[in-house]
């Protein structure tokens, strides 16, 4: 039974006339609600209705240089081009940023990188040639925050820059016409967690604004509500936090997706088996992301970019079974590279930190390699593609431990690197891997305690099963959408007794439970928790962590619980406390 692990009540149980003030919710979703401090009628209705307004996008530094200058750029013809990323963000910000400046009948092209050739963000080669092409504005999406020198270089070509992202800021900023990211220290914008597809919409936002004043756009054309979708397929799927003003773009665009999906993104949902009326942010982060991403992974993101944009259904059916078959490929050849860190780490799990490196690991799913290892062993974790001069890889981090400040320290041994706290990208010389390796160890023994690797689990609220019933699940769905920042709803029921437990699934990696509660009695499955199958014994009493779900089978539909912990019980039912 795993113990490095600390389960946290979010908030104290809501005094007695809480739930009496709100009788049309449901008392599970209205105690989830309290705990997670929208207490107040103002709060709760708006939450729930997704209302609110968003900022004036002319109060981001930079914004009005950035649309001055395209505006001129407009105006003179000039070839403007949109430097994205090979993410579903810097996908779908780029594709968005094309489509918006067309419209205002701009002469744009997209630059996505090769992540093999050229790796992440603004390098020279590919400067050099958009300017040998005719370019003469470049606006990057999603990167190029820092990239100083490539952006001194392509101003000595001629080229003018205009940096959007929203990545970590360093202390020297680009020398750019305009640098616009809301992480900038001296940026009045009050919301500071825009994805980078969301800082890219705020700069069309402001740009038609400014051209539909002038009388240059008139009517839907002029309607920036048009790319909504694209924001919330960027943004859920670069797992920013879904509060604010993420959050009601987020439900804007999935309103798009549902009702008026563009015919790129309908025919990717017919290959993921997804009706439309189906998507939510769950179906953006595991059908129609993985499958975007997977072009950028293991071949060319342009074929997830071509997807965005066609309005073929011919070329969208096609594009959509390309990149369902490259997805495919990347699911196996996932499963395979995990399996080979966890070789190579061995005995490395009781490290600080876990660092894998090797010449057979995929530039394409280093990152997700390295999602897996951080979440298995609850570790920072880094993942490697060594080469013979260089070395390519991808961190992710754990709660309370900033990945890219951890690389911050390794400055002078990288060649580029940039991220967020939890994720980050970096290059370094081959030759200086072992002093990485060294450094990066040395901070983590300096920075990372007993606490932080504790695996924390916040409780939104302690319920019996006799409180739960088959419209919980879609009441606490009136939440979404779900992520980061907004979490789906964990409940937890103590001192339930195990009536059955077996292992499950493809070499017993899933476990199905049994839960009774006086005469209750609920099914569950804990996925990746078949370990657990030697452990755990039916008779005896245990605390579960889980998110309750609708099983339909023959017709049926049951209660079950989704279980993301268990433990054996601490027999107390205490409830009137925060803490464990």
């Amino acid at each position: 039974m795993p113990t490095a692990q600390r389960w946290f009540l979010r908030r104290r149980r809501p005094p007695k006339d809480f739930l009496s003030r709100f009788p049309e919710l449901d008392p599970v979703l209205a105690r989830v609600l309290y705990a997670r401090k929208i207490d107040t009628p103002a709060k709760v209705y708006a939450f729930l209705a997704g209302k609110g307004e968003l900022a004036n996008p002319f109060s981001m530094a930079g914004m009005n240089q950035a649309v001055a200058r395209l505006r001129q750029a407009l105006r003179r013809g000039e070839h403007i081009v949109v430097y994205g990323d090979f993410d579903v963000d810097g996908i779908s910000a780029t594709a968005l940023l094309v489509s918006a400046l067309r419209l205002m009948g701009a002469h744009v092209s997209p630059y996505i990188p090769d992540r093999f050739t050229e790796s992440y963000g603004l390098n020279k080669e590919a400067l050099k040639r958009l300017r040998q092409e005719g370019a003469q504005v470049v606006v990057t999406v999603d990167c190029g925050i820092r990239s100083v020198e490539e952006v001194r270089y392509a101003r000595s070509l001629g080229l003018e820059m205009i940096i959007t992202d929203h990545h970590t800021v360093p202390e020297e900023l680009p020398p750019a016409l305009a640098v616009i990211d809301p992480k900038r220290p001296d940026c009045p914008y009050p919301f500071k967690e825009l994805s980078g597809v969301g800082v890219a919409y705020r700069l069309a936002e402001a740009l038609f604004r400014v051209q539909s004043r002038m009388g240059d756009l008139k009517g839907e054309e002029a309607a920036p509500a048009q790319f909504e979708d694209l924001v919330a397929l960027g943004t859920v799927a670069d797992i920013v936090p879904l509060v604010g003003e993420n959050r009601l773009l987020a439900i804007r665009g999935l309103r798009k997706l549902r009702e008026n999906p563009r015919v790129g993104l309908y025919a990717l949902m017919k290959v993921a088996g997804l009706d439309p009326e189906q998507v939510d942010s769950r179906a953006i982060s595991f059908r129609l992301g993985p499958r975007l991403n997977a072009a950028g992974r293991l071949e060319h993101a342009k074929l997830a970019y071509s997807l965005l944009m066609t309005s073929s259904p011919k070329e969208a059916e096609h594009l959509a079974a390309e990149l369902q078959r490259v997805n495919q490929q990347r699911q196996a050849l996932l499963e395979r590279q995990v399996e080979e860190a966890r070789a190579l780490l061995g005995e490395e799990g009781d490290r600080l930190v876990l660092i894998v490196d090797g010449p057979n690991f995929h530039e394409g799913v280093v990152g997700l390699v390295a999602s897996r290892l951080a979440e298995e062993f609850y570790r920072p974790a880094l993942v490697m593609h060594r080469g013979e001069e260089m070395t390519r890889g991808s961190a992710r981090s754990i709660e309370g431990f900033h990945i890219t400040h951890a690389l911050d320290a390794c400055a002078d041994l990288l060649l580029r690197y940039g991220g967020h706290a939890q994720a980050a990208g970096f290059t370094l010389p081959t030759s200086s891997l072992r002093a990485f390796r060294e450094r990066l160890e040395n901070y983590c023994e300096e920075n990372l305690d007993e606490e932080t690797l504790l695996r924390r689990y916040s409780v939104d609220a302690i319920v019996s099963l006799e409180e739960l019933h088959l419209a919980t699940p879609a009441a606490l769905a009136q939440m979404e959408p779900f992520g980061a920042g907004n979490p789906e709803p964990l409940l937890a029921a103590l001192a339930l007794r195990l009536v059955r437990v077996r292992a499950v699934g493809q070499e017993g990696a899933h476990l199905q439970l049994q839960f009774a509660d006086g005469q209750r009695v609920v099914k569950g499955i804990a996925f990746r928790q078949g370990e657990l199958a030697g452990e755990l014994r039916p008779g005896e009493l245990v605390d579960v962590l889980f998110r309750p779900a609708v099983d339909e089978w023959n017709g049926q539909k049951r209660l079950q619980l989704y279980v993301e912990a268990i433990r054996k019980a601490k027999i107390e039912k205490e409830e009137n406390g925060d803490g464990e």
